[in-house]
């Protein structure tokens, strides 16, 4: 074998921390193999798995044989789904087929040029430039290639013709960019990871660097001296080789952020003459901070207490540096959740000094480089108009106010949200789109011309990392495929086709490159750069606001004010922390994985292997909970769309989340969709950015859909059919899904405060076909429920009594419901306070006791109790929770099941289907917590009784109820006897009909 006798010293581009040097091993002019280079500062010599197998795989596998003469090219019957695009395309096809017909690059051009120009030349002759809503071209980009020309010099010619930009940065990261130059005057000033060798500690908050910034958690994290603090809901490997993890619960870092600040205050860690001296707004604060105590907050956001203060701890002793990672802002309040964690380094004084700071990311303006420069905002003779990523879809739709879409450096079908609107927006005839694509993604197909584009080993660039400080090259090491272009020289090509005569339009690369080292200040030129591969932009680590003067209107760091308010926020940043999912719905994370770089390399078929069969990860406790075991095939649902997955499990997850990795390609999936098929576009509470990680779920287990619709025979009219998720959905709505005879049964729960729950019982019911409805009984019209309509009654605890009716008149119609539910021995439950109310309508006396029983004791069985479902509460196999102070008598005609120590009703049966328990067998450790929030007057007011006795009871006693309590009431369902509808209807007409 000949020997290797060439190589390119290069760098990776990806949206990635790491900004890798990369080695291009060459024999005879053709690459061999692209590997990492050892004398990178960061990647020292190896390159992360997903790179390493898409630069040696689906980037390199060029077409075999010249696309053209062919009649037809399909994106679905290509020989080899990773090759790249070499000429351009015609659409030939439906939208969204992927049909196309090989053109040369003038006939495209020209079409492109007489849309554009007719579409500017009605503009321009009816006074209009900008419609309404900015342009009715627009375009869509983000980080296909982060490398600075081919990443931005297309800006240039979008702002010549005054194009509607797609905000990029609302796909993705807007509200942490807005929040901190809010408070700071900038956010993309970071500090420089150099300083680390002087830092005591480093809280990586919101961040998984194990994914996005691998080689920062391989080496960076690991040889830094200070303790490593990782704060994220999921234990990914850079949580798991931390010093110290804390885990809240996702949307309540705001409150995690308070409870730190709390202890540092406490402490008295709190560097005020920092504050004194450099900031705004600190003295609102501390009003704040005595509530939000350790225990409070690990009632809110889950974290242990002690934690939570050793955290504080070290943190505060410092100096400390803080990584805030850009899936910390994806959430509803974004935001808040900046401000509130950037206090942390505010009120420590852990800024302006070696081994402080904190970072979102380094931007190309801190190594001397003029952004305006590249993108030539100048060229824009209109007002620039951009909208969300979140409004895209909607904005598709509107004709008018959308003509023409040029998709570049991205691939929205995959990672846009509302993806069936999306697509269905994309699918307009009158729409022409334009997409700039190395493949033939999800996007492409709904392209009507498809411009073919080089990568980033067959030009010439620079890459500014966004984590180091440094400048590198990127070196061109090989010939395009066919007729591939850099991003670049396309738009340079369109703008003459359009005949502008801007020189900025036409600037070279060899121009631009040279210019942007002038800027930073470093190397003389790029051959120079090019040997070496990456420098630093200074000498020695910078410290970040060394100077301790900020970029704001008053040169200081603003923590409060009006501007603020302007925004849509708080004067304050506030302990907030979101509501948890109700209903049996799950929180959906959908971070980055560890072989995709958001959509890049999904249709690389080794990487295709390493992902697998789509799933989503949850808790094995949430998977006991809902009957649901690894390999089950679940549908993950809401109003937005649905998405059907495996189960895996995975105690790196908490209970009541729902982890599935973004970026796979819609086209290549059994769904024909990925997890975005899931986001609503909903924004977050500031700049108008995805909040993602806001988005909730039911989850649905197939297997249970099926055994609720059984197959019928071969031959039947409705045999093989089930019901599918959007049927599941409809429930939502008031309506029965059917499916052939069958029925989803109904569960109406009649509520009194929102923390007292279903709990542990809710995925049980789901599990067995019912649909879940709250009603809450303080607010509802109780006269218009149909007492036999729903197939189970469950009525809910409370802290109310039964005789408190004039208080609460809603009472004697939730008696009076029950009254005629119970003589027709329909299916009921009550709990607690439901029990109380059932023994009332029923006849019986209702009344104080004088005394409260609250905590964890045992039942007593009587030899009834012993032979109903009861029995798996028995003593010897569990404790209860007990929350009452009111008890009743007997209802005369009921049977009695249990007893306590303290109290003789507990239970009781009454008929065949109906059963009211005096105890608490629903509750789950993670809902107690919010109960020792909404009782805590009552716990107060108990002699012998405090929060802190009732949480450790809990925490031994809780897993084992939860356990016992679910095979109890699965029992108990099983056993109920329902009726059926003609039943039902004899009922309401006062005739009992016997089968």
């Amino acid at each position: 074998m000949s020997q290797i006798k060439e190589f390119v010293r290069t760098t990776c581009p990806r949206d990635c921390y790491d900004a890798c040097g990369i080695v291009v091993l060459k024999r005879q002019g053709e690459i061999v193999r692209v590997k990492g280079d050892p004398e990178h500062p960061v990647s020292r010599g190896t390159l992360c798995g997903k790179c390493a197998i898409a630069y040696n795989g689906a980037w390199r596998d060029y077409p075999r044989g010249s696309a053209k003469g062919d009649a037809l090219l399909r994106a679905d019957a290509l020989r080899d789904r990773t090759q790249r695009l070499s000429q351009p395309l015609k659409r030939i096809g439906a939208k969204g087929k992927g049909q196309f017909t090989p053109i040369s690059w003038e006939e495209a051009l020209d079409l492109i040029a007489v849309k554009l120009k007719t579409i500017l030349d009605n503009n321009k002759n009816n006074h209009t430039p900008h419609i309404a809503q900015g342009s009715s071209i627009l375009h869509t980009h983000y980080t296909g290639t982060c490398s600075l020309i081919a990443g931005a010099f297309p800006l240039r010619f979008f702002n010549r013709i005054g194009a509607t930009e797609v905000d990029p940065d609302t796909v993705c990261n807007k509200a942490g960019h807005a929040a901190l130059e809010m408070i700071f005057g900038d956010s993309i000033n970071g500090f420089d990871p150099r300083t680390a060798k002087d830092a005591a500690c480093i809280l990586v908050w919101g961040a998984n660097p194990s994914a996005c910034a691998p080689h920062a958690h391989k080496h960076w994290l690991r040889q830094a001296p200070g303790k490593v603090i990782v704060i994220d809901p999921i234990r990914h490997p850079t949580a798991a080789q931390a010093d110290l993890h804390l885990q809240p619960f996702p949307g309540s870092d705001g409150a995690l952020a308070f409870a730190l600040l709390h202890v540092i205050q406490r402490q008295g860690l709190i560097d005020e003459q920092f504050l004194a001296n450099y900031t705004l707004g600190w003295e609102e604060i501390l009003p704040l901070l005595p509530q939000c105590t350790p225990e409070w907050g690990e009632a809110v956001t889950g974290v242990p207490a002690n934690l939570i203060e050793k955290a504080a701890k070290i943190y505060a002793s410092g100096p400390s540096l803080l990584w805030l990672g850009q899936g910390l802002q994806r959430q509803a309040t974004g935001g808040n959740v900046f401000r509130a964690c950037s206090l942390l380094p505010i009120f420590t004084g852990n800024i302006g000094k070696p081994g402080a700071g904190f970072l979102y990311l380094n931007g190309a303006e801190n190594r001397g480089i003029d952004s305006d420069y590249i993108a030539a905002p100048h060229l824009n003779q209109g007002e620039s108009v951009s909208i969300s990523h979140m409004d895209l879809a909607q904005r598709l739709e509107d004709s008018v106010n959308s003509q023409v879409l040029f998709c570049w450096n991205n691939n929205i079908v995959a990672s846009s949200p509302e993806q069936k609107r999306l697509r269905k927006a994309l699918a307009r005839e009158d729409l022409f789109t334009v997409s700039v694509e190395l493949f033939a993604t999800d996007t492409t197909d709904y392209a009507d011309i498809v411009l073919p584009a080089a990568s980033f080993l067959e030009f010439d660039d620079l890459v500014i990392s966004y984590f180091n400080y440094s400048i590198s090259a990127q070196v061109k090491a090989t010939e395009a495929p066919g007729e591939a272009l850099p991003n670049q020289e396309i738009f340079r090509r369109l703008a003459a086709k359009m005949e502008f005569t801007e020189p900025e339009l036409f600037e070279s690369d060899g121009v631009m490159i040279t210019n942007l080292l002038k800027q930073t200040g470093t190397v003389l030129n790029f051959a120079n750069l090019s040997k070496i591969g990456t420098v630093n932009h200074t000498a020695e680590p910078v410290i970040q606001f060394a100077q301790l003067k900020f970029p704001t209107p008053s040169g200081k760091i603003e923590i409060v004010g009006e501007h603020f308010e302007k925004a849509g926020l708080s004067r304050t940043p506030q302990p907030f922390a979101d509501a948890r999912p109700t209903n049996g719905r799950l929180r959906v994370l959908s971070p980055a994985s560890p072989w995709v770089m958001n959509s890049s390399y999904g249709n690389d078929a080794k990487i295709g292997k390493r992902l697998g069969e789509a799933e989503v990860l949850i808790n094995p406790q949430e998977a006991h909970l809902r009957g649901l075991e690894v390999g089950n095939t679940v549908i993950l649902s809401n109003d937005t769309g649905e998405l059907t997955l495996k189960v895996a499990l995975s105690e790196d997850v908490p209970c009541g989340v729902a982890l599935v990795y973004k970026g796979r390609w819609p086209k290549l999936d059994p769904n024909r969709a990925n997890v975005n098929v899931l986001n609503p576009g909903r924004k977050t509470d500031l700049a108008e950015s995805s909040c993602v990680h806001s988005v909730e779920v039911e989850i649905t287990p197939v297997s249970a859909i099926a055994s609720r619709y059984p197959l019928q025979p071969s031959g039947h009219p409705t045999a093989g059919v089930i019901a599918s998720g959007a049927e599941l959905r409809s429930i939502a709505s008031g309506t029965k899904p059917s499916v052939g005879n069958n029925i989803l049964k109904t569960a109406l729960c009649l509520r009194h405060v929102a923390f007292e729950d279903l709990g542990s019982f809710e995925p049980i019911l789901e599990n067995y076909g019912y649909q879940i409805t709250y009603l809450e009984v303080g607010t509802n019209n109780l006269r218009a429920i149909d007492p036999l309509e729903a197939d189970l009654l469950v009525v809910l605890g409370g802290p109310i009594g039964v005789y408190e009716v004039n208080s609460y008149p809603f009472l004697i119609d939730e008696v009076a419901l029950l009254e005629k539910r119970l003589a027709a021995d329909l299916p009921t439950l009550g709990l607690c306070l439901g029990s109380q109310l059932m023994a009332k309508a029923l006849g019986a006396k209702v009344y104080p006791s004088g005394r409260k029983e609250i905590g964890w004791s045992p039942l007593i069985l009587t030899e009834a109790g012993k032979q109903s479902p009861i029995v798996e509460l028995a003593p010897e196999l569990t404790p209860v929770l007990h929350w009452h102070g009111d008890t009743f008598d007997l209802p005369k005609g009921a049977i009695h099941l249990a007893a306590s120590g303290e109290f003789q009703q507990q239970a009781f049966a009454w008929g065949k289907n109906c059963l009211g328990l005096q105890f608490h067998p629903e509750v789950t450790r993670q809902g107690l917590e919010n109960w020792f929030i909404g009782h805590t007057a009552e716990i107060n007011s108990t002699p012998n009784l405090s929060v802190t006795k009732l949480r450790a009871d809990t925490q031994s006693w809780g897993a084992i109820l939860e356990k016992q309590g679910a095979v109890f009431f699965k029992r108990w369902l099983e056993s109920i006897e329902e009726g059926t509808p003609d039943e039902k209807n004899s009922l309401r007409n006062g005739v009992i009909i016997t089968f």
